[in-house]
């Protein structure tokens, strides 16, 4: 089944990719590139953290879930000491991928772990804490209805997080939550982050659009944002980003949040994502992007590819962005 969702997702982004305009050369002069990481990153740095597995309950569609998260805690990370608080940063996954996803060293590409350790001990940004959940019902049981499935539970994952998944991870673990109502979980927006790849930055986008309430910045890596009409028919980039602006604008925090996109010239999803954030620089005016007081950022990686080993290195320059030391 996770076959299936992930090649059908694969084949719905090369269709949506040779459909995409390249946008206009004025805006492609705007766009800033991905520089390469140093190669120290590529090697376990000396002080490293630990990875753990969290379990949760969850409530979606009526049902009630047994779920489970992985989770990265920083070194040094002591939970005794109350007086210490860390931000969090959720990272959805891909389509037919899971929780490990991010959070687990593979042998053939950069492990998201080595760049958390170095970030964190070369002095690059504050501790933090990252949790990668997922999107399905747990990382075997996508939905009968696979491609169909899989993008309504990116686009309703909202409200598992801020009813279920926050105040779960945020009050077992040393965070600035106080409290488990959505009030609280507002009062806190500001230590907490929202990103995914692919099929996960979809989800960023529509987090974006129904929670940015509860979440202050955004990291959509190599993903756009699929709105469709009545007839279940996908719009271009114009329509999404102005519904976007629109959804915005009904939260009192609809100015008070930073978006920090990533996707490679070779990326499946990057035309796309590059049309999107080109749409919204023009027809979202809750979007300042290429200003001095920007709180939307783009970039681009030469040669950069749909895979984890690329979505790594870009956290590698967003993650002191938002978490400068």
């Amino acid at each position: 089944m996770k076959r299936t969702l992930s090649a059908c997702f694969a084949a719905l982004l090369v269709t949506m990719s040779a459909m995409a305009q390249t946008g206009d050369s004025e805006f492609e002069k705007t766009i800033k590139q991905i520089q390469p990481i140093p190669d120290a990153i590529r090697q376990p740095a000396g002080k490293q953290g630990k990875i753990e597995e969290f379990f949760y309950t969850a409530h979606s569609n009526g049902k009630t879930l047994k779920k489970h998260a992985r989770v990265y805690l920083p070194y040094g990370y002591d939970a005794s000491n109350k007086k210490t608080r860390y931000d969090v940063l959720y990272l959805m996954h891909g389509g037919g991928d899971k929780t490990t996803s991010f959070l687990t060293p593979p042998q053939d590409w950069l492990p998201l772990r080595q760049v958390l350790d170095h970030l964190i001990a070369d002095g690059k940004m504050r501790p933090i804490i990252v949790v990668t959940p997922t999107f399905y019902d747990d990382d075997e049981n996508i939905g009968s209805n696979g491609m169909n499935d899989g993008i309504a539970r990116t686009r309703n994952f909202h409200t598992e997080l801020q009813h279920d998944l926050i105040p779960a991870v945020e009050t077992a673990y040393n965070t600035f939550l106080e409290g488990t109502d959505s009030m609280a979980i507002t009062r806190s927006r500001s230590h907490r982050a929202y990103g995914g790849f692919s099929m996960g930055a979809l989800s960023t986008w529509f987090q974006l659009a129904y929670g940015v309430n509860a979440v202050k910045y955004f990291l959509p890596l190599s993903g756009d944002l699929w709105i469709h009409n009545d007839k279940g028919e996908r719009q271009d980039a114009k329509t999404a980003a102005i519904w976007l602006n629109e959804q915005l604008a009904k939260s009192p925090y609809g100015n008070d949040f930073e978006v920090y996109g990533y996707t490679g010239t070779k990326d499946i999803a990057g035309n796309p994502q590059k049309n999107l954030v080109e749409a919204l620089s023009k027809n979202a005016p809750l979007f300042r992007y290429n200003k001095a007081n920007a709180n939307l950022r783009f970039e681009m990686k030469e040669g950069g590819q749909h895979f984890y080993g690329h979505i790594n290195e870009y956290l590698y320059w967003a993650l002191p962005l938002i978490y400068a030391k």
